[in-house]
């Protein structure tokens, strides 16, 4: 592959990761109500969902969403519903101490995990991106276009884990000093809750990107 173009790709990336999102607010929920371990497979779902992303690119399902406004508008609003729905979760799920040393799980790995794919594949809009960025950084030259795709993809998912993975590591240390006030732990469930609230109607009302 061209070396410049992973090496502008990996720019592109970047910009992408470090632009906050339900992604980053699911996996700052995750970390303080459940400790790094949560937060980690919360990233993994993140990471899958980006992958998922790269293989309906690949296969050309990514090309659906731009050609059906029909399509794209009902995975709008069943990603707008899930991020509602994960909001009002979020909101009524107080954060219980375990032993005022950590917190208790409520959630098993499993489901976070699922959560945090749901959360990446129910974005068209993420779709829409992968169609239109994806194959701008190909190398005809190099053959395999597919391959070239998918090896951006992968990238890409490493790039977001790495920004994501910064992001726990600084709450994680927040986490003591938020979860020892019941007003700060209120607050921070529903500051959260809310701004999930709100990336969902934003989603719901929002008009398919033009690419």
């Amino acid at each position: 592959m061209n070396l410049d173009a992973m090496l502008g790709f990996a720019v592109v990336s970047l910009v992408i990761a470090i632009s906050p999102g339900a992604s980053w607010l699911y996996v700052i929920t995750s970390t303080i109500q459940q400790g790094r371990a949560a937060g980690t497979m919360a990233i993994a779902g993140n990471a899958t969902g980006i992958l998922c992303h790269t293989a309906f690119a690949v296969v050309g399902l990514s090309a659906l969403l731009y050609y059906s406004a029909s399509l794209y508008t009902v995975i709008k609003w069943l990603g707008a519903i899930y991020l509602m729905y994960l909001a009002f979760q979020i909101i009524r799920s107080k954060t219980q101490k375990a032993g005022g040393n950590g917190v208790a799980s409520n959630r098993s790995s499993v489901q976070i995990y699922r959560q945090g794919v749901l959360i990446n594949v129910l974005n068209p809009k993420v779709s829409l991106l992968m169609f239109a960025l994806l194959p701008q950084f190909v190398d005809p030259e190099a053959g395999n276009a597919a391959g070239q795709i998918a090896v951006f993809g992968i990238q890409h998912a490493l790039i977001a884990s790495c920004v994501l993975t910064a992001i726990m590591g600084t709450v994680s240390r927040a986490a003591s000093w938020l979860l020892a006030s019941a007003e700060r732990e209120r607050g921070f469930r529903w500051l959260c809750g809310s701004v999930l609230f709100g990336l969902g109607a934003y989603l719901a009302v929002g008009e398919r990107p033009q690419i």
